[in-house]
Order: structure tokens, then sequence, then C-alpha cells
């Protein structure tokens, strides 16, 4: 239960869009003709540790921002981000992302299957 609730409240954290603390910002394209799964899980030890993993699916054609901080990612600083648009095609992956950075992520549709593009952006702040 209280995994739960933890895991919950990460999801939470994740979707807000204010900074607290340090925070990067991910803007996801999914420039697919499909709706697009992606995954986004803290880089550790995947035998023997609970890494914190957050799912949600962006509309085809559809672009989608929100924040990551270590809090979300369980006191992990890097992470990677995993985009698909179908259980029978490949889906590709972004990877060693660092909360204290921001990236443009896009994810394009090729012959076999999806690929993650990632770059790192400078956020301009308002005058």
């Amino acid at each position: 239960m209280n995994y739960r609730k933890n895991l919950s409240l990460a999801v939470v954290s994740l979707l807000m869009l204010s900074s607290v603390g340090q925070a990067g910002r991910i803007d996801v394209v999914n420039e697919n003709k499909k709706a697009l799964r992606i995954k986004i899980q803290a880089e550790g030890d995947t035998l023997h540790e609970m890494l914190a993993t957050y799912v949600k699916e962006i509309p085809s054609e559809h672009y989608f921002e929100f924040r990551v901080d270590a809090t979300d990612l369980k006191g992990k600083s890097h992470y990677s981000i995993k985009g698909d648009t179908s259980p029978l095609t490949a889906g590709d992956k972004c990877q060693h992302l660092s909360v204290e950075k921001n990236y443009k992520v896009t994810f394009l549709n090729d012959v076999t299957g999806t690929t993650c593009v990632a770059e790192e952006v400078e956020i301009k702040s308002p005058s």
C-alpha cells in the first residue's frame, strides 16, 4: 500500500510544471501517426533495485512537456526515456539523461519502428 502511495506521489510530482529545486524539463515530440507510449525509468541496477518508472501515452503527432527531478526518481540523477507505438515494433531509448538538464526528445517513425533523438536545450528565462 505504501509503495502505491509513493508511486502516486512520484507521478504527481512528475507532472508538475513548476520547478522545485533542480528539475529538468523534457519537451517530448511524437512525430508518429500513432499514439506513443513512453516509459521513463531511473538508471541503476535493474536486478537489485526497485527503480522508479513512469509511463505515459502521448497522442499521435503531439507535443508534451513535463519535468523530472531526483525525487521523482527515488534520489537518482539519471534516467532513460523509451517510446514505442506498438508491442510488435521496436521502440528506441534515449539514455543517460540528467535531471539537471533540459531536453527536447523527439520520437521519429521509421521503417524498423520508433527512433528516439534527445538534444539538450537551453531554457530562456523571460526578460
